[in-house]
């Protein structure tokens, strides 16, 4: 959710989702331990990226109305990454 809710906030004009894709994966080493820096889910996004891209615009395209009650998809695409 970090990731998504990053990007979401777009604080930069260039590099938001791959700033957003460190995030998550620096909290999940930070409560999980080093080995989480392996997880392959940078992999999977790229491999995915048209469901990637789907899934965050799901949400909407306007900050004030975004609805992450539809964030699930975008969401499981992190443990999908170790399938």
């Amino acid at each position: 959710m970090i990731h998504l809710v990053f990007v979401k906030i777009h604080p930069w004009n260039e590099g938001n989702r791959r700033g957003g894709r460190l995030i998550e994966k620096w909290f999940i080493a930070e409560k999980l331990g080093e080995k989480a820096w392996y997880l392959p889910s940078e992999k999977y996004y790229y491999n995915q990226h048209n469901l990637y891209y789907t899934n965050i615009r799901r949400l909407g395209l306007e900050y004030l109305e975004l609805n992450y009650a539809l964030a699930l998809p975008f969401l499981l695409m992190l443990p999908h990454s170790v399938d």
